[in-house]
Order: C-alpha cells, then sequence, then structure tokens
C-alpha cells in the first residue's frame, strides 16, 4: 500500500488523514479533511488526488497532524525509510551529505533527486556548516533527534520514482534508544516504525585501528574499544525492535572513511579507480571487519538484517582541511550503499 509521508512528522497518510483544499469549492480556501479523498483512478497510487465534486481540480493536501502542506508526489512503500545507523563520528552526516550532492544529476543507474522535500536542504546546510567553518564534522546533537531529517524523491527509471527519507540522529541517541521516553521523542519513534531498510556506518578509522591491533596481537584502544560497544549495543536495541515486528530488513553495511588506508597495498580495491567488482569490494570489507575483531558486529548484522550487503566508502576522498575547498574532494562508492537497497526492493 502506498501512503503519503510527512517528513515532519513522520506520519505516512492515507487518504482519509489528510487535510485538503479544493480553490473551486472552498469559498475562503480554507484546509479541512475530506473523507474520503478520490483521485480519477480511485486508487491511492494515482496522483494528483482531485476533489470529489470536481474531478478536474487537484487538491492541496496537508497533514492531518502538523497541517504542514504535503508535496503531492511524497508517496512512499514499506522500504522508503531508511535508518541510517552508527555511533558518533562514524560519518553518518558526511556520507548523507556527499550522497545528495552526488544524485543531483543521474548516475550509471540513471537514479537522481528529481525533488528535494521540505527543508531538506536547509537542514542539511546547517549540519555541514562546520566542515566549511572548521574542516571538521561537528557531532550531531541528539536534541536535534526530532528534527533532523531529509527526504528526496528519486527518479528511478522510465516514469518511476520512489521518495527515500533519512533520519539523521546522534550516535548516543541509538545506543541509549532503550530509554528514551516515547512522549519526549515521539517523531523519533514514529520514523522507527516507518523504517524499511537500514545503512549501518562502522567508523573506517576505528577499524584500521583495531586491525594494526589485532595484526600485531595488541591492547585496543580505550576509544577503539569504546567504538566497538557502541555498535553491540545499538545493534541490539534495534534488533530487539526489529523482532518485535517480525521482520528482517534488508542492511547495507558501510565502513567509512577508506582514504585511511587506501596508501596500503592490501585496500587499494576500495579506491574509486580500482576497477573491483561489487562482489570482490563486499567480501574485502567483511572479512576487514572481521580481522579487526568485528566478529559480534558481523554475527549480530546477519543475525539481525537479510540480505546484508557489505561496502567501504569515503565521503571526502581525502583529509578534510579549513577552509573547505570543494574542488578537492573526491568521493568513493558513496552511492553504492544505497544502490543496493533500492534493488533490495526499497520502493516497494
Amino acid at each position: 500500500m502506498m501512503r503519503f509521508l510527512c517528513k515532519d512528522c513522520w506520519i505516512a497518510h492515507e487518504p482519509s488523514t489528510l487535510l485538503a483544499r479544493c480553490k473551486r469549492c472552498e469559498v475562503n480556501a480554507q484546509i479541512e479533511r475530506r473523507d474520503p479523498l478520490q483521485s480519477k483512478a480511485a486508487s491511492v497510487s494515482a496522483f494528483p488526488l482531485v476533489c470529489r465534486l470536481h474531478p478536474s481540480e487537484p487538491l492541496d493536501i496537508y497533514c492531518g497532524t502538523c497541517e504542514r502542506e504535503v508535496p503531492p508526489r511524497t508517496l512512499i512503500g514499506d522500504r522508503s525509510i531508511i535508518a541510517v545507523l552508527g555511533d558518533t563520528a562514524s560519518g553518518k552526516t558526511s556520507l548523507l551529505w556527499v550522497l545528495s550532492e552526488r544524485l543531483r544529476k543521474p548516475n550509471e543507474a540513471g537514479v537522481f533527486i528529481r525533488q528535494v522535500l521540505g527543508d531538506s536542504d536547509e537542514q542539511m546546510t546547517k549540519a555541514i556548516r562546520s566542515i566549511f567553518d572548521d574542516g571538521r564534522m561537528s557531532a550531531t546533537p541528539s536534541t536535534d533527534a526530532n528534527v533532523r531529517n531529509y527526504a528526496w524523491e528519486l527518479a528511478t527509471g522510465a516514469s518511476s520514482t520512489t521518495v527515500i527519507a533519512f533520519h539523521d540522529a546522534a550516535g548516543e541517541l541509538w545506543t541509549e534508544l532503550g530509554d528514551l521516553s516515547r512522549r519526549e521523542y515521539e517523531r523519533f519513534y514514529r520514523y522507527l516504525d516507518l523504517v524499511g531498510s537500514v545503512i549501518f556506518a562502522i567508523d573506517g578509522a576505528r577499524v584500521i585501528e583495531a586491525f594494526d591491533v589485532e595484526a600485531r596481537q595488541g591492547v585496543a584502544t580505550p576509544q577503539a574499544r569504546a567504538a566497538h560497544l557502541h555498535e553491540v549495543s545499538i545493534l541490539d536495541t534495534v534488533s530487539r525492535r526489529l523482532r518485535a515486528k517480525g521482520e528482517r530488513l534488508p542492511a547495507s553495511v558501510v565502513v567509512t572513511k577508506s582514504d585511511l588506508f587506501w596508501n596500503r597495498a592490501q585496500f587499494k580495491l576500495f579506491r574509486q579507480d580500482s576497477g573491483a567488482s561489487e562482489e570482490a569490494i563486499g567480501n574485502a570489507t567483511r572479512d576487514l571487519l572481521l580481522k579487526a575483531g568485528r566478529q559480534s558486529i558481523v554475527t549480530a548484522l546477519e543475525e539481525t538484517f537479510a540480505p546484508v550487503r557489505y561496502f567501504t566508502v569515503s565521503a571526502f576522498g581525502r583529509a578534510l582541511r579549513a577552509p573547505l575547498k570543494i574542488e578537492r574532494l573526491a568521493p568513493a562508492r558513496v552511492e553504492e550503499p544505497l544502490m543496493a537497497l533500492l534493488g533490495a526492493g526499497v520502493a516497494r
């Protein structure tokens, strides 16, 4: 069943829960509930929705909760909402920003952003401002859990579109999910209820650090150990919610910041120009996690999600320095995790 998304409230509306305005039959052009809303094809998947009394008049539609306008093409399916999970500083926001910029024009698969929904661009600009000012990303405030979100209408083929929506929540919020107030974080929980697939970001800086420790049979740093524990905590909490829903969702597991270890011979296949196949990248990424002591993470991921695919990406392709110069960025493989989810049925 297709529904209309209000990304501000994280409500997937059926026609009966929308508000609407017909400019022809409303003298004062007021917004009110119309039951039922009806399109010419009498189908939610057909748009625009039109006035029942004036079948040639497209309706302006609004969220029945916050009364903000809902773009009429925000039709979402069971796999349209993607959770981007990961610890603090794992690179979630950087990945989303670069991904959104890369999709302003069609990629090799012909996928591109047809339109940005709501204030997504404004939210993203605020989120990445510190990159331009300081040459590094600032941590996402936990207070942004209810407000920092992005939604795009993607063109995915001939006359085919889907809405992909992300919620950018701080890493510590995911680790504390079991203790979050449902009332205080109502919108965030609504988002979780809609999630249909997952991108799980793992900080590549911590992975390569742990890889070196394992190779020399040393002792992990407190930072590396904390990152590992946080990842396990996030997976435990999320898997408990998914088990309660009785389903296994597709997941793209992403090791970020791969440019940190491109100069090592055994990791050159992660470079954008390596020519390595997606299967080879996936196998090498999984093997890297295992050799970095992340066996518990790999096991938890594969017990919780299905299918699981592995990727290694770099949002920037190099170390950042202030002031940021856009022309110096060289993203590598940032689109592959999303493309895999689209192939797994995100648009259903």
